[in-house]
């Protein structure tokens, strides 16, 4: 048999191997994450969003794919613990990973909510910036009209599913007078009240 036979031949073998070998799915796709253009993604985090801000009486924020992108960048970069990449950027973690779409979306859902939980601690009478309110107030800053997230699965690292938010106008501004002007009390009526 000829050399060139037999190197045809096992070329032929390891392509039909090949080819019967599945491809390794995306992390992203393996634990079914999110698209940042997945519509019920999108609502879940705006429609959230929207709820707390309309309480501090400041306006809707509309969805941004460039910062979703941007979002998506940071989230799957899938540092041991989450970190902020930019300004105007929050971000969450949890685990376990989820695995199907909907607990996706809840889990987007619940983070958002929990920025709103800091406001306890935010003091509206020494309006400031602290890490231990941050995310409450980029949240609800007036200024801020546009938004886009992204999630991300990082399995082996502590808290592995990821949530990133970037905003524009980013929000806590420390010039003189900006947490006065952009975080208000909730003094607006709860849009679920209504």
């Amino acid at each position: 048999m000829k050399v060139s036979t037999i190197i045809g031949s096992l070329a032929a073998m390891h392509t039909a191997v090949a080819a019967a070998v599945p491809a390794k799915l995306s992390t992203r796709d393996e634990y079914n994450v999110p698209a940042i253009d997945n519509q019920n993604f999108i609502d879940s985090v705006v429609r959230a969003h929207w709820y707390w801000r309309r309480i501090h009486c400041a306006q809707d924020l509309t969805w941004d794919p460039a910062l979703a992108e941007l979002a998506k960048k940071a989230a799957e970069k899938c540092t041991e613990m989450p970190e902020h990449d930019s300004g105007g950027q929050n971000l969450s973690a949890s685990g376990p990973i989820p695995t199907d779409l909907e607990t996706w979306y809840a889990e987007a859902r619940t983070m958002v909510h929990g920025w709103h939980e800091e406001e306890f601690k935010y003091p509206y009478n020494d309006p400031h910036y602290d890490g231990a309110w941050g995310h409450f107030t980029q949240m609800v800053w007036r200024d801020s009209s546009r938004v886009g997230c992204a999630q991300a699965a990082c399995p082996g690292k502590t808290f592995p599913a990821r949530f990133f938010c970037n905003y524009e106008r980013a929000g806590n501004n420390v010039a003189d007078g900006a947490f006065a002007q952009n975080v208000w009390g909730p003094v607006c009526p709860d849009p679920a009240k209504s």
